[in-house]
Formats: structure tokens, sequence, C-alpha cells
């Protein structure tokens, strides 16, 4: 069975975790702008857990078989005693990295399967 499906809203359901993902966002933006910018979409940003596994370390520039920039994404995790800053996740080579939340980094939305076909 193939991983990934296009939905007929443009969002991508993952059957591995069960997840919808949405496009990459065209700019990069700051902690604060990518949390508005998924509430606007009835969207979150994924669990530093959950935006690793779109990582294929079978492959680079970007590490994954979904369309991503070679470059840094927000994921909704901050890291423990640093409320300051969040983990993100480079796919380039799929390397994660903690970031600023003042830093532009790109967003990829996710939401619960929404079940559409």
């Amino acid at each position: 069975m193939k991983r990934f499906k296009e939905l007929k809203d443009g969002w991508i359901k993952d059957s591995l975790t069960g997840l919808d993902w949405g496009q990459s966002s065209d700019k990069t933006m700051t902690f604060k702008q990518a949390l508005a910018y998924c509430k606007k979409l009835g969207a979150r940003l994924p669990t530093s857990q959950e935006l690793m596994s779109l990582i294929d370390h079978s492959k680079r520039c970007p590490a994954s078989e979904l369309d991503m920039k070679d470059d840094w994404y927000w994921t909704g995790t901050s890291v423990a005693g640093y409320p300051g800053d969040a983990w993100c996740v480079l796919f380039l080579y799929g390397s994660v990295f903690s970031s600023n939340k003042g830093y532009a980094l790109y967003v990829r939305p996710v939401r619960k399967s929404k079940g559409v076909k």
C-alpha cells in the first residue's frame, strides 16, 4: 500500500500515522506566525515525532517522499527548559535541531484525518 495519498482538498493522507499533511508554506515565518498560519487552515504544527516521521534517510535534498523545501521546518514541540526555543527539522538531509522561536522557518501544517477521499 502506498503511504501517501493526495486528498480531494489538496492535503496528503499519511496511512502510516493517520494524519493529513498540508502543503509546505511558501514563505518562512516565526513560531508565533506559524501557529496562526496553521490555526487559519484548521490545523496545527506537528510534534517533533510527527514531523520526523516524514524523514526518508534514503533520500536527500529533500530527505522526504513529500514535496518539501531543502530547509528548516517548525515543529510545535518546545525545548525542555528553554521556552523560547522549539525543535525543528532540516529536510536537506533529515537533521533535527532546536531554534529560537523568533527565527523564520517553513511550516508543514498537520491535522487529524478527516477521512476525505
